[in-house]
Formats: structure tokens, C-alpha cells, sequence
């Protein structure tokens, strides 16, 4: 968020004021945790603060020989527990760790029932203090804090008197007990961090006040080994009555082990372990993004028909097999579509043809083909009255209209498809790549003119993902960090730190490495990098345009086999599959089955090879050459050597 406040930031730690990581190093970047299903995310930055409204709740930690603020420490590391939206933050300590986690919960009060939970854990041997501050600045900028109060409340344990804390009047932090020690701080008397490291704070319940916005208050607890301090934040509506700590409030591992159930569907596995885990990251992110009505790419406050953004992150529900997830937002846009914009009828084209061509649901063509019908229209009127002058706007509403028009061919309307498709070619004089910046001349060179292949549009990194594929996906990935989060575009020209959009290009782009969609059929594996070389690929129940495929990679020596599997759509074929990325020469028309691929020589640099052992019941004709080795000394799986 641009500074409303001039060079507050600046001048604050100029002031020896503690800025959080992202604003201190000019980055904008955080991480989203969250629930299923609600139109409430909350950012975690790289140090684990998480941001309020205007405020946010920061940790630091007194050990034995020095204070530890995050902040500042290069040592700190992050990880997502469970690769859910969990926000693990570790800080070395002598002896061991001091561990912040972030996520959120449902629990219920008066008003409202979503939380953000913020758990600190000693794991040392030793005891530790943990500081929680309540700061005027959020993940990306300096925010605003008039009052700070804290009094007791309903909720604690035994003898602790679990205590709220109120932000400008509103309940912010609810923690387990009584702090042991406050301190205080304002515009005027500066940060409260030296009274706190030298020991100065007070044992009285103190309040924070400040005209110029920056009132900040610190709560210091003893924290015994193993032990963990977990505060909470009511987030949405919490009204102003007094709110309690909750009665059910889920560890970080529960919650984590409860998000596997929401990233269940097509299962992918790749020889590399930063994409394996950065699906897992990337799947679980995708939920933030969908409230149950509608999906936006912070998961908050954008706009949640954006072309570029609005059709990537659908689409990817589509390919996960969610399509009741699309279904239920396209049945809310029926309404707005009288008055939609040539972006907003670009992006029902694009959701329509890539739900219809992966699931082939014909009552919602039906239902749909006069909005279809209605949107082309409009941009077509929007083209012949010069409403497309953007160069890159051409090429997204190309790309859109080139996909409604391949899905009218499938549909079995040919007509209705030229006249679309000759639409795009005009709207396409004149396109502008957003990665390359490079001028088509027609639509003929927009990526996408299959609802199943990636589409060139968005902004942000998710242009560049959409496209990346072997070595550049690996370095967008490595590029978006131990969380898997890229920063986007947001609401009122303001970048976000976690673009949900991005995190929807990554699984698309991983999708067709693995399968791609052909004129007559699927490229299996149509890109396999250097490094996957002698390890195996699995993809299962994987939706396509062609029907559902199921396929694995099992080599031996230098030649792969590949078992497949495929359930086409009714009234489809004959489908071809091919496996360009390993053999260009092979291909099939059979529906399921295994065979030995060509040879593939090691890439070069390959300084080892791992031989991997035959299954004894495998077909003859994908033995490797020379004499039977005999029988394995080592007991064999049952479980294993097959493909299911």
C-alpha cells in the first residue's frame, strides 16, 4: 500500500522505531491464512506478524543471552505446516527454537465466528519470554493507531484471566491471561522496544494512546519449555461488545491436517521436490480465493470478475475437478451480464469454454449459450466502436473469444465457431504479448485457442507463469519462496504480497507440463525437464477436454515405460496420446495399456543413474536386454510395482 503518510516509514526508523520485514526492506510480501469458504483472508508477513485493520500483532522473544526481534534477524525461516495455509515462522534461540504460527479457525462468539490464530512455542529446554505487540503497521505499510486498552475477559483457564485488547475501540486480541509485564509506546515518546529489551516495562495494565496514529503496547509472558502461548484475532464483524477467549480453539496440526480434505482431487507427482511441494502450497491457496459466491485474487478486496485473474483462478478449479465450485459463481453473474464490460465478457467466454470443454455439463452450455451469444456481440460492438484500443486488452479478449470458439466446434456448431473464431482473428490485429510485448498481427499467434491450454492474459507473474514450463517454472517457483506466494496487482493500483491468481497460473502451468491438450488428443508429459530424468511420474483422475486420464512413468535403464489409463467423453474419439517430452516418435489410440518407450540418453552433467528394479510380474516385452538376474534376495512389496 502507497504510504498515505509520506516518508513516515523513513522517518520512523530513523527513529529506531522496529518496521516490520517486508516495509523495511522495500518488499511487498506476505503470506494469506484463512478458511474455507469466507470472504475473510489475513496477511502473515515473512517474520510472522500477522496484519490487522491498520495495526498488526508482532512477536519477539527474550532468551537466556539477548532479545530476538523476527523483524531483523536474518536467521529467521518459514515454512506451511503441512503445506496448508498454516504460516510457520522459526526463530534459532539457544537450545533450540522459538516457533510462531498463524492460521486461521472458525469458533464461535456473539458476532461473527472466524479467527486468526497467533500460537508462539517454546522449544528449548529452557524457558523463554514471548513479547506480543500490537503496532500501527500492517505487512506493506504504516497504518493508523489512536487507543490501545486491554482489559479482563470470559475465556481463561484455572486461575488465568484470559484479557481482550482493543484497537481504537474495536476488540482486536483476545490473549490466555493476564500479561505478566506491559510497556507502551506513541508518536511522542518513540517505540516501545528499549523499554521492553531493557526490562523497564510495567507490571501495571497499561493503555496506549496516541493523536498521531502511532500508539503501540507490548504484553511480555513467561513462557515455561514446550509450552505454547497461542493469542487469537476475532476477524469480520465482532461488534463492540466485549469478546472472550473462545472455547474451542484447534492446534496448528489439527487445522493443518484438516485443509487435506479441501485440496483433495487429481493426484500429480513429479521427481522434484520444490514443485511437489509447491502444488501442495499452491492448492491449498486457491481456497482463500473462493468465498463460496465468488473468487478474487486477494482473496479480499479485488474485483471478482477481472480478466487476466477471475478465468485463470476458475479455470483451475475446473482442472482440479471442482466444477461445482465454478458452477456456483457463474450462476451469480447472470444477473450483471446486461451492462457487463468487454473485460467482464471476455472472462464469462473464457470460464464458459474451459467448464464446458473439460466437463462437457450441456444444461449449462444450454443455460449459458445466450450470454455467450450476448457477450460476443458486445465485443464485437465494443471492437467496430474502437472500445479495444489497449494492445493487451486485444490479446486477452482474442484469447477468450478463440476458446468460446473451439468450444462451439466441440458443442457442434460449426457456424456459430467460424463466425467467433473470425472475431478473434480481428480482435487479434494488433494484440500485444504482456510477457514478450510482442504485436500479432491476428489472433492465429494467441496461446489458447483450446479451452484446455493455458491462456496468455493477467498481470502480475501470472502472465509469466501461465507460460513457464521446465527450467523457468523452476525459477518462478524458486522465485516465490519457502511459501509459494507472488506478489500481484490489487484494488486501487496498490500491489498485494500474495496474489491467489499466481498461485492458480502455477498449478495450470504444472498441469500442462504433465498433460497438454492436442488438436486430435493429450501430450503426455509434452515437456519433461532435465532433472526429472529416471524418476517417476504419476497423474491420476485427471480431467482433460478428451476425458479423464490416468497415466505413470516407471523407467528402466535409460528407456521409460508408460502405463495409461483413459475414460473419454461420451461420444469422443478415437483420442491420440502421445509422450513428445520423451519419445516424439510413439503414439496410441488405445484406450488403456503399457508399453516400453524409445531409449533417452542422460542429460548431459548426469553424474549418477539409478537403476531402478523390475516388478517380476512385469510384461515380458519391457524387460530390459541380457540374462534374468535372477531372483532378489530382498522381500518384495505386494503393495507395489503396479500401476492403479
Amino acid at each position: 500500500m502507497p504510504d498515505a503518510r509520506g516518508n513516515l516509514a523513513s522517518r520512523l526508523a530513523g527513529a529506531g522505531w522496529v518496521l516490520p520485514r517486508g516495509l523495511r526492506l522495500g518488499r511487498t510480501e506476505w503470506s494469506l491464512v484463512g478458511t474455507v469458504s469466507s470472504p475473510l483472508v489475513t496477511p502473515v508477513d515473512g517474520a510472522g506478524m500477522v496484519s490487522g485493520q491498520g495495526w498488526g500483532l508482532d512477536w519477539w522473544i527474550g532468551a537466556d543471552d539477548r532479545w530476538r526481534i523476527p523483524a531483523r534477524e536474518a536467521s529467521v525461516r518459514q515454512s506451511l505446516l503441512g503445506g496448508a495455509p498454516v504460516v510457520e515462522t522459526l526463530l534459532r534461540v539457544p537450545g533450540g527454537e522459538a516457533v510462531h504460527r498463524a492460521y486461521g479457525i472458525r469458533s464461535p462468539r456473539e458476532v461473527g465466528d472466524e479467527w486468526v490464530v497467533s500460537e508462539v512455542e517454546n522449544r528449548t529446554a529452557v524457558p523463554f519470554a514471548t513479547v506480543l505487540v500490537v503496532r500501527p503497521f500492517m505487512a506493506d505499510g504504516v497504518g493508523s493507531v489512536s487507543e490501545i486498552t486491554l482489559e479482563p475477559v470470559e475465556g481463561g483457564r484455572g486461575r488465568d484471566v484470559a484479557h481482550l485488547v482493543r484497537v481504537d475501540g474495536r476488540p482486536a486480541v483476545v490473549v490466555p491471561r493476564r500479561p505478566a509485564r506491559v510497556a507502551v509506546g506513541n508518536g511522542s515518546d518513540g517505540d516501545l522496544v528499549e523499554r521492553v529489551l531493557s526490562g523497564a516495562a510495567d507490571t501495571e495494565l497499561l493503555s496506549a494512546s496516541c493523536p498521531d496514529g502511532l500508539a503501540t503496547l507490548a504484553m511480555i509472558f513467561p513462557t515455561p519449555h514446550t509450552a505454547t502461548l497461542r493469542a487469537v484475532l476475532p476477524v469480520g464483524d465482532v461488534g463492540t461488545a466485549s469478546v472472550g477467549y473462545p472455547g474451542v480453539v484447534p492446534d496448528a496440526a489439527t487445522v493443518a491436517s484438516g485443509w487435506e480434505v479441501h485440496r483433495r482431487g487429481p493426484r500429480l507427482e513429479v521427481p522434484d521436490q520444490h514443485l511437489t511441494s509447491a502444488l501442495a502450497h499452491a492448492r491449498g491457496h486457491l481456497n482463500l480465493a473462493h468465498d463460496g459466491e465468488a473468487v478474487r485474487r486477494d482473496g479480499l478486496g479485488c474485483a471478482d470478475m477481472e480478466l487476466g485473474a477471475t478465468e485463470v483462478l476458475l479455470g483451475t478449479f475446473d482442472l482440479l475437478d471442482r466444477p461445482a465450485d465454478v458452477g456456483v459463481v457463474v450462476a451469480r453473474w447472470v444477473e450483471r451480464l446486461a451492462s457487463a464490460s468487454p473485460e467482464e465478457d471476455a472472462v464469462v467466454l473464457a470460464v464458459v469454454a474451459r467448464h464446458w470443454c473439460v466437463h462437457r455439463v450441456d444444461a449449462l452450455l444450454e443455460w449459458m449459450l445466450p450470454e455467450v451469444a450476448a457477450a460476443v456481440e458486445r465485443i464485437d460492438r465494443a471492437e467496430r466502436r474502437g472500445g479495444l484500443a489497449d494492445p493487451v486488452l486485444r490479446w486477452r479478449v482474442a484469447g477468450c473469444l478463440a476458446a468460446a470458439g473451439h468450444m462451439l466446434e466441440l458443442a457442434g456448431q460449426p457456424d456459430a465457431a467460424r463466425s467467433v473464431g473470425a472475431l478473434a482473428v480481428k480482435v487479434g490485429e494488433g494484440a500485444s504479448d504482456p510477457v514478450s510485448g510482442t504485436v500479432r498481427d491476428g489472433a492465429t499467434g494467441v496461446e489458447g485457442d483450446g479451452a484446455g491450454q493455458p491462456q496468455r492474459g493477467g498481470n502480475g507473474f501470472v502472465d509469466r507463469l501461465l507460460l513457464a514450463r521446465g527450467a523457468e517454472l523452476d525459477a518462478l517457483v524458486a522465485e516465490a519462496g519457502p511459501l509459494t506466494a507472488w506478489s500481484g496487482p490489487g484494488p486501487s493500483g496498490r500491489m498485494v504480497g500474495h496474489d491467489l491468481a499466481a498461485s492458480a497460473a502455477f498449478v495450470i502451468a504444472l498441469r500442462h507440463q504433465l498433460v497438454s491438450e492436442t488438436s486430435d488428443g493429450l501430450a503426455l508429459v509434452p515437456v519433461h525437464p532435465d532433472g526429472w530424468y529416471g524418476g517417476g511420474v504419476e497423474v491420476h483422475d485427471l480431467p482433460t477436454e478428451w476425458g479423464r486420464v490416468s497415466f505413470g512413468i516407471r523407467w528402466h535403464g535409460i528407456r521409460p515405460a508408460l502405463l495409461w489409463d483413459l475414460e473419454p467423453h461420451e461420444g469422443v474419439g478415437p483420442v491420440v496420446l502421445t509422450v513428445p517430452g520423451l519419445d516424439p516418435t510413439w503414439s496410441t489410440t488405445d484406450q488403456r495399456g503399457e508399453a516400453l518407450l524409445g531409449e533417452v540418453r542422460p542429460p548431459g552433467g548426469l553424474k549418477s543413474l539409478t537403476v531402478v528394479a523390475e516388478h517380476p510380474d512385469i510384461d515380458p516385452v519391457m524387460r530390459r536386454p541380457g540374462a534374468d538376474p535372477g531372483p532378489s534376495s530382498l522381500p518384495l512389496d505386494p503393495m507395489g510395482g503396479s500401476f492403479s
